[in-house]
């Protein structure tokens, strides 16, 4: 079976039409692909989530600043 869901408020990468995407599951399979109702462009799922990445952190946490205020 074919679960078949709105996705509110995407845009369509090949004829930027918004409201018009829908994300699609077959249960027997798992497999997970979202496709344009009005153009019918169609993506599957990657199987491997990309890591995201960030930019380097200081190790250098742990100073503390006293700030003193007057009265």
């Amino acid at each position: 079976m074919i679960k078949k869901r709105f996705i509110a408020g995407a845009t369509c990468k090949q004829c930027q039409k918004q409201d018009v995407i829908r994300w699609c599951k077959d249960s027997d399979s798992d497999h997970e692909w979202t496709e344009c109702v009005s153009c019918g462009h169609r993506e599957d799922r990657p199987n491997e989530v990309m890591a995201a990445e960030h930019p380097e952190t200081k190790e250098d946490n742990d100073m503390v600043q006293i700030v003193t205020f007057k009265r």
